[in-house]
Parts: structure tokens; sequence; C-alpha cells
């Protein structure tokens, strides 16, 4: 039988995250032929996150990249719009079959979109806007319309991660034969099998109880998150529910605040665990938690979702977060509150942790979670892609 056909797809991503990491591996491994180069467009040396051995899916980073801290300055605007220049370079010396660009509103993006555009080389686009994000008005959303609309003619595809991001680029004109579905994922495997010696970890250095139940927040601590609401919340009912405690897993500017806001009386029952570079303590730490507590005001997508439903966990979140139509189902594995209402999130955590309700809500998370997975299977979505746009990996090589 012949070999599968090679196709080259150029992966143009600002910033390599876990997640990032955990999909190109699938699409390499998954797709027979697909040779893969990641072009990374901003300065990741500083990243917290640690890698133990960066896997081979073609990265190449870019020696003066704009860093996110400097996001609206002028040498954001300069620095990022050379870098798509650097990004051209690598292309035409290693010309893709396809390129699949993540996101448009950055100079680098949208430079390497013009390229795709004038050398006539498929551009899918990898996205993870959502709908309840688009709140545009007057003269902003005049030229929003305008731009995303362009965009939305130029690419060849629309690679969304979930429900809210198609209904989002709907509006701008994209039609459903071009929009596929590409969820950025964790590692489903890591989760379900947390390793024996990460949770002892977690266990000892925490001195966890087995009789106890345990909210979890997951989040960067900034203001977008609003930790300060689970904060608030807990502790508005801390006392109806005396076996229940709060983890805040994470780290940011807002620590010291965070830190003064529990009150002194629940210092025991409020536990930052802070930040965590290895991906195993984070899953042990799901698999001590039975509720997400996921209160943000604002969230494109949130992967956090998917790992608490894969873990098993109730959730509590807002229905602003991109991902809440996959695997938060109102009533069912989690409660949808309002953003910033902190009588509702109070309302939410003592819905769930009701005897009973809390185990049928877990079960179901696990459920929700596994059909979500045979129904959105990124690598599916790629495979999809790529053959709209003259590209299917299984056309046999030609001879």
């Amino acid at each position: 039988m012949p070999p599968p056909r090679s196709i080259r797809l150029s992966v143009v991503v600002n910033n390599l995250t876990p997640y990032r990491v955990q999909s190109h591996l699938r699409f390499k491994r998954e797709i027979p032929g697909l040779r893969l180069d990641t072009y990374v467009t901003w300065d990741t040396s500083r990243n917290l996150w640690v890698y133990k051995d960066m896997p081979d899916i073609g990265v190449v980073t870019f020696p003066g990249a704009i860093t996110e801290s400097m996001i609206g300055t002028l040498d954001y605007y300069a620095g990022d719009f050379r870098t798509g220049g650097k990004v051209i370079r690598q292309l035409e010396a290693n010309p893709p079959d396809a390129v699949l660009l993540c996101g448009y509103g950055y100079p680098a993006m949208y430079r390497v979109l013009r390229w795709c555009t004038r050398r006539k080389v498929p551009c899918i686009l990898w996205t993870d806007s959502n709908v309840h994000s688009d709140t545009a008005r007057g003269i902003r959303k005049l030229v929003k319309r305008h731009i995303v609309s362009r965009v939305v003619r130029d690419v060849s595809a629309i690679f969304a991660c979930g429900h809210n991001g198609a209904r989002y680029w709907a509006n701008y004109g994209a039609t459903a034969d071009r929009m596929f579905f590409g969820p950025v994922e964790p590692d489903y495997d890591l989760i379900e099998h947390a390793p024996p010696q990460a949770v002892a970890e977690v266990v000892r250095a925490f001195n966890l109880k087995p009789d106890r139940r345990r909210l979890l927040v997951c989040s960067r601590l900034v203001p977008v998150k609003a930790v300060d609401q689970a904060i608030d919340a807990f502790a508005g009912v801390a006392r109806k529910r005396p076996d229940v405690d709060l983890v805040i897993l994470g780290n940011g500017p807002l620590r010291s605040e965070l830190t003064a806001r529990v009150p002194s009386p629940l210092a025991s029952r409020v536990i930052f665990a802070g930040f965590q570079d290895r991906q195993e303590i984070v899953n042990a730490w799901y698999s001590q938690s039975h509720v997400l507590l996921h209160p943000a005001t604002w969230e494109p997508w949130g992967v956090v979702l998917l790992e608490a439903a894969a873990a098993g966990l109730a959730i509590i979140t807002t229905h602003v977060v991109g991902a809440v139509p996959e695997v938060a189902h109102d009533g069912v594995n989690a409660v949808l509150v309002r953003p910033n209402d902190r009588r509702a999130l109070m309302h939410a955590i003592m819905t769930v942790t009701e005897p009973g309700r809390l185990e049928a809500m877990r079960a179901a998370s696990v459920q929700v979670s596994q059909h979500f997975r045979a129904e959105r299977d990124p690598v599916e979505g790629l495979r999809k892609a790529l053959a709209f746009v003259g590209l299917p990996p299984d056309q046999p090589a030609a001879s």
C-alpha cells in the first residue's frame, strides 16, 4: 500500500503553552505524513511552564521577539510587525502546503495572513474567539466589522474551538461549510491517571484530609478570573458547609490582596497552593478536589473546564466562558451564573454541595467529557479542514 501524502503544515502561534504543545503532538502523531513547523512569534524564554523534553514539533523562535507584557505599546506593534517579516522569510525558505494561523489580531499574524493571500497558500485560522466578547459599539464596531469580515474572506477555513467561536465567526460572514472544530485540549490521559507519587506529594504537603470536600479555583490571580468573588462566595456559605474547603491553585499580581481578603476565621480552610509548573501536580489537585469554581468575567475558551470535566469535578462557572456549551451543562454537571454575581455564586455552591447532588454531578461530568471528546476531536477537525483546502491527509503519495 502506498504511503500517505506528505503535507507540510506551518503553525504560527504567539505563545507555546502546554496545551498547544499537546495539540501539536497529537496532530503529528495521528495524521500520517504530516510535517509540522511551529513558528513562535513572542519571546517565550520567560515562560513559567517546564517542558521535560521539548518535543519534536519543529519549533522555531525569533531573537528579539516581543514579550506579552509589551502589548499595547509602540514597541509591541513595531516588534511584532518585524517578527512577522522573519516568519515570512522562514515560510519562503521552507514553503508550506498550508498555514495554520493561531489568531489574527496581532501584527505578525495579520502580516502572515496577507502573505498567504498573495502567495495563494491555504490559510486555516485556528481561533478561540468567543461570541460573548463581541461587545464593540459605535465606530469601534464598524471598524471591527470591516477588519474581521475581510479576515473571513481571506482565510481558507476557520478552525474554531467550540460553538461560541462558530457563532462569533458566523456573525462576520463565515459559512458553516468553512468552519471546523478544533478545541484546544489538555492531556486527558494524564488527568485520568494522575501519578500516585504526585497525588501523595500534594496530600502530604498540604495535609489534605479524606473527609473534606474541596472547591478548586485553578487560574492566574488576575482581575478577569474574579477569584475575589470566589473567596467572598465561599466565605458567605462556609458556616453552612463546615466540611468544605477552598483551594486556590495559581499565582499572579493579586496574590497579596486575595490572601488578605480571606476572613481570619477561615484562614485554615482556604489553601493558596501557588503556581505549579508540573502538570502532574496540577492533575493531582484535580484528583483531590470535588468542584471547579471558575467565576471568570471573561474567558475566550477555558481549557480549565475541559480538565475539570475529564477529572470528574462538578463545575460552577459563568455563561460567558467559551467552553461552556461543550462541557458545562447547566443542571447536569454544572451550575452557570451571571458574571459578577456573588449571591448567585453562593447559591451555586450550596446547590452543588447538597448531599447526593455532588456525586451525581461529578459522574455526569465524566459522561459529558467523554461525549464531547468523541464528537469534537481536534485531530479529526484538522483532517476535515485540510481536506477542505485540497490537502486530504489520507490520500496516497503520488508515485
